[in-house]
């Protein structure tokens, strides 16, 4: 009856509810039991102070009652709650103080609590005194701050009347000492400082990942070795000047470095409690990683001013690790390793942060964007005002939970919304109480930030009509014509050029070249010292997935002409290969999942739906290829030799005519591409013709993996959503000067082509910065 009333999802949903309701009445036996014992945790005895609080003030009226609040932002919905009781039954009894400011009184109770409504931001007359600033890079947004707090200083506004306001706490150190450069006084800071962006950090990854490859391999990789060794604070507080071993380290022929050896070179030297570390056993590990941590510890003691920062990392997280000795003793070594302490030294970096509090009455004030519930002041300064900023992410922040959405949303259960509203908030708060308001937004996207202006810049956009874009001389927008900033050069090493051939070697691919062409920094961040420094977008993601499903979906198809019976049969299938596909992502969060179904459904949908009208149209149209591994070597001169490799999103053949496609999931403006032969040589340099490079080098690549079809030209193309038309894909083909043979392709496109990897590989030519706004 219930699959009848409901339908399967229903009944599921329906025992979804009912386990939520039945639970209460274990939930309350234990509260009794707890009572009876005198105990209780937070949230149990907030209810039962506020059932008490009526009584309290019946008794006694003259009651003060002074709430001391270390950050207002993580507040919990109880003591939200007791808070606006108290302001009810007697609002004169309550005083409200932040601990981060002692000197802070809030002048209206009812400013505490947030109003959880999703209001839009509201302005009075505050359009004239705000002013957005648009730009490109962290270090013009660190500059912008300086300009502007120099002409205030010039103007003789008052220090302590300045509040910057970080949106992103990177800024924080790059801003502090130039802060204290330009006013001449140390700033007043309130900061909870991300652990992850400490260089300590970086140190204790290394070590780790040093370990991780010895449990895997049975010995010490030779790449992890020197990367411990060659880390700044080894070499300064174990090393010293004794550096002379790793050259005899680097030159050795072997991947991998002997215990022998190691035991040689650090004979009496700390740092061998690293190396000592026995990976398999959990009790042996753990006091071999806190016998290092000490040690550490003890160093920066020497000079603690100097060292703060680091101190306080190193004991947040002695203090977190001892939490597994218990752990530890109560389970079997047997499943406990090495593996196990880096999973949780890697929640103590994504949970834990450090408050970073020093007060100057006579400074400027430096606080970070959850922190700033202030009173009125002059002029404050807000940095790094985007998308994924301000707000956060909703992925990354208080509500990772298995509880469902709709059913925290039917309990009143704490939500993401609710974050989304807090932000809200602040910002609101933070436009009422300034005089002059100046928000600096990035442009451009990085590794850091999005690229994406804030929702609330967006919303400021609406309200005022004008779009900063479209009317650059309004009065809200602030000029960045700022200083040359010289760009980071990195001089290619014997061991770096050693390193871009074996990259070489293995397979250089058109991603490869067109991360150089972007920016050669990045290219040597991610290629050749192998940072993971950026996170997978959702696009990303999306893009990865649909090319799966195509895959599948045309697998029994290849070596075959399209039919509308073998259409029709995709027609069937496509929904149950995408959730497969979808489901076997495990990384994926239940609400991600939804709006990735969402939108693989729909272009799936349209792509099955493209090759249906290309058919009905008359095109005979047979699948050669899918997902189509090709490589070759490439003589680029001076006896250099590169594996040139790529994967080809499919080819085949359209009424006779080979075509090489690649598959795009982002909407395309243009209906054909047209390329001259004087941009030749920008296509394999420029960053913008990323897309139609890289089918130029598959194109290379068939030429050179199907012999046979030498003689014939392929055609190139894209297939990309249209834009302006709903569920609605099209081809969009890349037209040259003339037809493209292999003979043409050899003495016009491929001298650019092999220029380009020469470049990348010269041991002259340094690694250089590419500002973005450079292109």
């Amino acid at each position: 009856m219930a699959y009848k009333s409901f339908g399967k999802s229903g009944y599921r949903r329906k025992k979804k509810f009912l386990f939520w309701k039945e639970i209460y009445k274990y939930y309350n036996l234990f509260q009794e039991k707890l009572l009876k014992k005198g105990i209780g945790y937070k949230g149990f005895l907030f209810r039962i102070a506020i059932s008490r609080l009526k009584k309290i003030f019946y008794k006694k009226t003259d009651i003060k009652i002074i709430l001391l609040i270390y950050k207002f932002n993580l507040l919990s919905e109880y003591e939200k709650i007791f808070i606006k009781k108290i302001i009810q039954i007697n609002q004169e009894s309550i005083q409200l103080h932040s601990l981060c400011d002692l000197d802070i009184q809030l002048k209206k109770s009812y400013d505490f609590y947030i109003n959880l409504q999703n209001k839009p931001i509201l302005f009075n007359n505050q359009l004239n005194n705000l002013k957005i600033i648009s730009v490109s890079n962290e270090i013009e947004q660190v500059k912008i701050v300086e300009k502007l707090v120099d002409k205030l200083i010039k103007t003789r506004q008052e220090l302590s009347k300045i509040v910057l306001v970080l949106g992103d706490s990177y800024l924080t150190f790059p801003l502090l000492h130039s802060l204290k450069k330009i006013s001449g006084i140390y700033p007043s800071i309130s900061i909870d400082y991300p652990l992850k962006n400490l260089p300590i950090h970086y140190t204790l990854d290394s070590i780790f990942q040093l370990l991780l490859k010895k449990e895997k391999l049975k010995n010490f990789s030779k790449k992890e070795t020197l990367r411990v060794l060659l880390d700044g604070y080894i070499q300064k507080l174990f090393l010293k000047k004794d550096l002379s071993f790793l050259d005899k380290l680097e030159i050795e022929n072997s991947n991998f470095i002997s215990e022998e050896n190691i035991n040689k070179y650090l004979f009496n030297n700390n740092l061998n409690i690293i190396f000592q570390i026995p990976t398999h056993n959990a009790k042996k590990a753990f006091l071999g990683i806190m016998s290092f941590i000490r040690k550490l510890k003890s160093l920066f003691f020497l000079n603690t001013k100097k060292h703060l920062l680091e101190l306080r990392f190193l004991s947040e997280l002695e203090n977190y690790m001892q939490r597994i000795k218990i752990l530890i003793r109560k389970t079997e070594c047997s499943f406990f390793g090495i593996k196990d302490l880096f999973d949780i030294y890697q929640q103590f970096i994504k949970t834990e942060k450090i408050s970073y509090i020093q007060k100057n009455s006579k400074g400027i004030h430096l606080i970070g964007f959850l922190n700033s519930y202030f009173g009125s002041v002059e002029t404050t300064i807000m940095t790094s005002v985007n998308e994924g900023i301000i707000p956060q992410n909703k992925g990354g922040h208080f509500y990772n939970t298995m509880i469902p959405n709709d059913i925290r949303n039917k309990f009143n259960l704490s939500s993401s919304q609710k974050d989304e509203n807090f932000y809200s908030h602040l910002f609101r708060n933070i436009l009422e109480n300034s005089k002059n308001i100046y928000l600096i937004y990035k442009n451009k996207p990085d590794e850091l930030n999005s690229g994406e202006k804030s929702r609330f810049i967006h919303q400021i956009e609406m309200i005022s009509n004008f779009s900063i874009k479209e009317k650059k001389n309004h009065p809200l927008i602030l000029s960045t014509k700022i200083s040359p900033i010289s760009p980071i050069v990195i001089k290619k090493t014997n061991s770096m050029i050693k390193r871009l051939y074996e990259l070489a070697t293995h397979g250089l691919s058109p991603s490869s070249i067109h991360l150089y062409n972007y920016n050669p920094l990045l290219f040597y961040y991610k290629k050749v010292l192998g940072l993971n420094i950026e996170k997978i977008s959702l696009k990303q993601k999306i893009g990865k997935i649909i090319h799966k499903i195509l895959e599948v979906l045309y697998h029994p198809i290849k070596g075959n002409f399209i039919t509308i019976d073998r259409i029709d049969t995709m027609k069937k299938n496509y929904e149950s290969i995408i959730k497969k596909i979808i489901s076997e992502n495990k990384k994926n969060q239940e609400g991600k999942n939804l709006l990735i179904n969402s939108i693989v459904n729909n272009y799936i949908k349209n792509f099955i739906s493209w090759e249906e009208k290309s058919f009905h149209k008359g095109h005979k149209i047979f699948i050669k290829e899918l997902e189509c591994k090709v490589s070759t070597l490439l003589d680029i001169g001076s006896n250099k030799k590169v594996n040139l490799s790529g994967i080809i999103d499919r080819i085949d053949e359209c009424d006779g005519t080979t075509r090489i496609i690649d598959y795009k999931i982002g909407i395309s403006k243009i209906n054909k591409i047209h390329i001259s032969l004087n941009k030749i040589e920008k296509i394999f340099q420029d960053p913008h013709y990323g897309n139609i490079m890289q089918l130029l080098i598959y194109m290379y690549l068939w030429f050179k993996s199907f012999h046979s079809y030498k003689k014939n030209t392929p055609g190139i193309a894209f297939v990309s959503p249209e834009k302006n038309k709903i569920n609605s894909i099209k081809t969009i083909p890349i037209n040259f000067f003339h037809q493209i043979t292999y003979e043409n392709y050899i003495k016009e496109f491929l001298p650019y082509l092999m220029n380009r990897i020469y470049e990348i590989l010269d041991p002259k030519i340094p690694i250089e910065e590419k500002k973005f706004n450079d292109f």
